[in-house]
């Protein structure tokens, strides 16, 4: 009997293995979501912060209540973005502190430095809209350069173009990067969060992991606070974007269907 010992115990510890690894993948199930367009309101801003759960904050600069609400928010443990506004192919209404694409490199960056410094305490940085200046290779380039001169701060593609190069260009700098898998309220009827809401689950359960973007609505709020349980059922785990690009980061994804992201 003790001669075989060897050889059981060696199949004993693969199947152990084996079962260890099944049961770590079952439990890596991680999501994100990130409430954007946070500044313009403060009592939008402040529901957010209070929320019961590990949203991530995404504040737009040069907001009336952009660098009081980033402080609050940091203050309250949850994690803030800058909100970084980009030029979009539709014109918008524009938005303080946009990044054009007629800019020279100088003005580019200059304002680029005066964005970050009206958001304290930022992880990370998403775009907000950018259909436009996302396409274009030279304006992501001066964009990453400064980005990985900061100290430890992620983008996350908002991917509001099919033809995005930001995943390419912060990859190319060394900037920890991820994408937006779904957007929870292109919106805002019930119906639609609703759908929006499990693609965002069903992601999530497949690839292990996803994130999701929203806004401070209070339709958008009301059915997270009423839904997000349903995350904790399927074995997903809510966590600040940081974290799941610490565990996750060795992967990007990009879901984008539809009209949701055509004209930001």
């Amino acid at each position: 009997m003790l001669g075989y010992q060897p050889k059981y115990a060696k199949h004993f510890i693969f199947f152990i293995s084996l079962l260890c690894a099944c049961t770590v993948a079952e439990a890596a199930k991680l999501a994100s979501i990130i409430i954007d367009d946070i500044g313009n309101s403060y009592q939008h801003g402040q529901t957010v912060i209070n929320f019961p759960a590990a949203l991530t904050l995404a504040i737009l600069p040069q907001t009336e209540y952009a660098t009081t609400l980033a402080t609050q928010a940091h203050h309250n443990n949850k994690e803030v973005m800058l909100h970084l506004p980009l030029q979009s192919i539709e014109h918008h209404r524009p938005t303080p502190g946009t990044l054009k694409l007629h800019m020279t490199q100088q003005q580019f960056i200059y304002q680029l430095k005066e964005n970050i410094a009206s958001v304290p305490h930022i992880s990370g940085i998403n775009n907000h809209m950018g259909s436009l200046l996302t396409q274009h290779p030279g304006h992501m380039d001066w964009l990453m350069s400064e980005v990985a001169n900061l100290d430890n701060i992620y983008f996350v593609d908002s991917r509001t173009s099919t033809k995005s190069l930001v995943t390419d260009s912060a990859t190319s700098h060394q900037v920890p990067n991820l994408v937006r898998d779904v957007f929870l309220d292109p919106d805002f009827k019930p119906e639609t969060i609703q759908k929006q809401f499990d693609q965002f689950i069903e992601i999530t359960r497949k690839k292990g992991h996803a994130i999701a973007i929203a806004h401070p609505h209070p339709t958008t709020l009301a059915f997270l606070k009423q839904n997000l349980s349903k995350l904790t059922e399927n074995g997903i785990e809510l966590v600040p974007v940081s974290k799941l690009l610490e565990l996750r980061g060795d992967e990007n994804h990009v879901t984008c269907t539809g009209t949701t992201c055509s004209g930001l």
